[in-house]
């Protein structure tokens, strides 16, 4: 049986097409979407190659994801350290590599919340507590700022206890480091201070300065609410509309403190007593997040090592407790004529 001539016609026009297209040098490629910024990616531990499952031993109510869209106080998670500005500010800062640590990650929050508020740059001030040997000071010189640093003036053995950690610092030379400006430059625009958190010198209290910071130092502080006080005298430091940044200690699965070694946990009901207090004086918190996100199983050999863990340390079993950090950012207000409270709220456990 003959083929119909339409069909025919079909596999003639099919052949030509496929001889026409095979003379070409090569597919016609695709529409180029637009370009986007180069980005660098970061090799960070993968959720897999953590402890497996979330734990059950954290307070359930603060394994939810955190917003990550806006500048807030807020809790230590991997969603928001392992975002590549984060692990880009451990570079900026002298610090790197990024080890998916959760003391970089105070670093770069505290960065950050400067960066937004527009508080570093030629002109600026800034008073930093308890620095030791962090790396932010030299970070603000870089910027422009000059800085005041302090650290706690110590004596017998409570210097060679600290000493020993290699956090202390006795005199301005003792906080800097190479990499990120010279030692001149470092020292033309930062000053040294001994200075006891608990007993600020009033020629530091006169509203002289853009920024204060403390980095993992208000657990230090003392008992009771010693740190709310802290908090509260330190923002006299600031000139109205200046910005404090803090990071400490995050209490993720109880009501344990260890006030009686020098050291507290603080729950979430202690941090929004402190806001309620702080915002009373006139003052501004940051909006506070409890966003822990998942929280991987914690492992007690493998995370009891806490601070001088290399790799990995954002949620730590430590003395018996799971702790983070977070960081508390908060902007001065017109505080003039209210005092400081004489009785605090006690503390929430």
């Amino acid at each position: 049986m003959r083929p119909h001539p339409s069909a025919v016609v079909v596999v003639t026009l099919l052949v030509s097409a496929f001889l026409y297209l095979s003379t070409l040098k090569g597919p016609v490629a695709p529409a180029k979407p637009p370009c986007k910024p180069q980005t660098t990616t970061y090799q960070l531990p993968l959720v897999s190659s953590m402890p497996h499952g979330p734990t059950n031993k954290v307070l359930p109510g603060l394994q939810v994801e955190p917003d990550l869209t806006v500048l807030k106080s807020r809790v230590c998670s991997y969603t928001h350290a392992a975002q590549d500005w984060v692990a880009q500010y451990a570079i900026d800062v002298g610090d790197g590599p990024w080890t998916l640590h959760r003391k970089q990650w105070e670093f770069a929050v505290i960065m950050e919340a400067l960066e937004k508020t527009d508080k570093l740059g030629e002109g600026k001030r800034g008073l930093g507590f308890a620095v030791g040997q962090e790396p932010l000071a030299r970070y603000f010189v870089k910027r422009g700022s000059r800085v005041t640093v302090s650290d706690m003036p110590l004596t017998g053995r409570r210097r060679e206890e600290w000493a020993s950690t290699g956090q202390h610092a006795g005199q301005l030379e003792n906080t800097f480091r190479p990499g990120v400006v010279t030692l001149e430059e470092y020292k033309e625009k930062a000053d040294f201070v001994p200075v006891d958190m608990n007993n600020i010198p009033k020629e530091l209290l006169q509203g002289q300065y853009d920024f204060i910071w403390s980095c993992g130092s208000l657990e230090h502080v003392g008992v009771g609410q010693a740190s709310l006080k802290f908090i509260l005298k330190s923002l006299e430091a600031l000139k109205v509309g200046g910005v404090a940044a803090h990071t400490t200690e995050f209490l993720l699965n109880g009501k344990q403190t260890q006030e009686e070694i020098g050291l507290n946990f603080f729950t979430e009901k202690e941090i929004r007593d402190w806001v309620t207090v702080i915002e009373s004086l006139g003052h501004k918190v940051i909006p506070l997040e409890f966003a822990a996100g998942t929280i991987w199983d914690i492992d007690e050999k493998s995370d009891s090592v806490g601070f001088h863990r290399p790799t990995n340390s954002l949620q730590i079993l430590d003395l018996g407790v799971i702790h983070t950090s977070i960081s508390l950012i908060i902007i001065k207000g017109d505080s003039a004529g209210k005092p400081i409270p004489t009785q605090l709220p006690p503390r929430r456990r």
